[in-house]
């Protein structure tokens, strides 16, 4: 009987060292870079693991809107175009069309933001999402898109160019740390935001129409 113990004793201790040798030698996974596209009228698209795609506004938009009080959002299945009219988004009085990133056919509206539609704010990368779109030529549309560094340079350039928007007055556009205000949109003469949303969200009296 003694023998037969230390026998599987043995087994035993050789299987943990087995065990602790493979756990040093393993590599901690690679953590998940999600990429993500911007089109130049401040929207978004990520793709999925299915294959369709989620949009979006991206954290530049929602910053200049303000806080986000209404959405409205096409209907399932109806066809998006890249670049054309998709959605609105409303914050207090205003009313802000916004363009989509890329043509396809809605699959999903998220209810979520439909219900707290702050959540643009709070989360525009993620929870914040706006519609799931199946898309058509996919890489193609994405040669129209921007992403990586420069995204971000693009990013940082409309930052800059919004200061030539107040007057003289650009300080009056951030609060400490650099981080846009709030109200930002509040700030604006009817005139202002009508230039304001021409020039950052492309949208003028001819995309209106279409």
């Amino acid at each position: 009987m003694s023998a037969i113990l230390a026998f599987v004793t043995g087994i035993i201790i050789m299987v943990i060292g087995l065990i602790r040798h493979s756990t040093r030698g393993a590599v901690a996974p690679s953590p998940v870079i999600v990429k993500r596209y911007h089109h130049p009228g401040h929207t978004w698209v990520r793709e999925t693991e299915d294959g369709d795609v989620l949009v979006g506004i991206d954290d530049f938009a929602q910053s200049l809107i303000g806080t986000i009080e209404g959405l409205e959002l096409p209907r399932l299945l109806k066809s998006v175009e890249q670049g054309e009219i998709a959605w609105k988004v409303r914050h207090g009085s205003r009313v802000v069309p916004m363009v989509c990133p890329v043509s396809g056919r809605v699959i999903e509206k998220n209810e979520m933001v439909l219900a707290d539609p702050a959540l643009v704010n709070s989360s525009p990368y993620g929870d914040g999402w706006l519609l799931r779109v199946r898309t058509r030529r996919l890489p193609s549309q994405l040669h129209n898109l921007i992403t990586g560094k420069s995204a971000q340079h693009w990013l940082d350039g409309a930052r800059a160019r919004l200061a030539g928007f107040f007057s003289g007055t650009p300080a009056l556009m951030y609060q400490d740390g650099g981080v846009m205000l709030k109200d930002l949109a509040d700030r604006c003469s009817e005139e202002e935001w009508e230039k304001l949303v021409c020039e950052f969200f492309l949208v003028d009296e001819n995309t209106k129409r279409h």
